[in-house]
């Protein structure tokens, strides 16, 4: 069994900015800034046929590729502490994909989502044992984040593999978006990662 998910890739340089940004404090472990990504869909234990006929929805999947722009910071909590996020701005093109992508997996077998969809970046994970007045005060100093935008040219299958040391993604296959007047009159194609 594989462990997949679907993502959109950040420019090295836009993630290790944004990862630099994040709190240096004891129970605060920042994401590698090689796996700072947008989720577009965990797919969680995925057998060999799921995986396949994931792979075949995808090689159907066609949209065009869009500009992506960081607007904002913040948490979400949980038991097992909190994440630290960087907030994407709204975009159609973002929504339409993840919309053709929900659609293309439901013909794979996949079930939708049950969570809202909601682009966001995780830049660091927080033991409950992190004082909750410096993730507020951090979330309060970059409620203005902004970094240059980039554009999403493709989106990957990655496999994550958990160890001891947290997580190690491999892309499995990569599909490219295209310009808006391509994504009309092409099928997605995959690419090598």
């Amino acid at each position: 069994m594989a462990r997949l998910f679907i993502a959109v890739e950040t420019p090295r340089t836009v993630a290790a900015h944004l990862v630099g940004i994040v709190p240096a404090a004891r129970g605060i472990r920042p994401a590698p800034a090689a796996q700072v990504h947008l989720t577009l869909r965990f797919l969680g234990e995925c057998d060999a046929g799921q995986a396949e006929r994931i792979t075949a929805a995808l090689d159907a999947l066609r949209a065009a590729d869009f500009a992506l722009r960081v607007t904002g910071a913040g948490r979400f909590r949980g038991q097992q502490g909190s994440v630290l996020w960087a907030g994407l701005a709204p975009c159609p093109a973002l929504d339409a994909l993840y919309g053709a992508l929900t659609d293309a997996l439901q013909s794979a077998g996949i079930a939708p989502e049950r969570r809202q969809f909601r682009a966001h970046l995780t830049l660091a994970r927080c033991r409950p044992t992190v004082p909750d007045a410096l993730l507020r005060d951090w979330v309060a100093a970059h409620r203005e984040l902004a970094v240059p935008s980039w554009q999403a040219r493709r989106f990957i299958l990655f496999e994550s593999r958990l160890d001891r040391h947290g997580a190690t993604h491999e892309a499995i296959g990569a599909w490219p978006l295209m310009a808006p007047d391509d994504a009309h009159s092409m099928a997605g194609v995959p690419v090598s990662a």
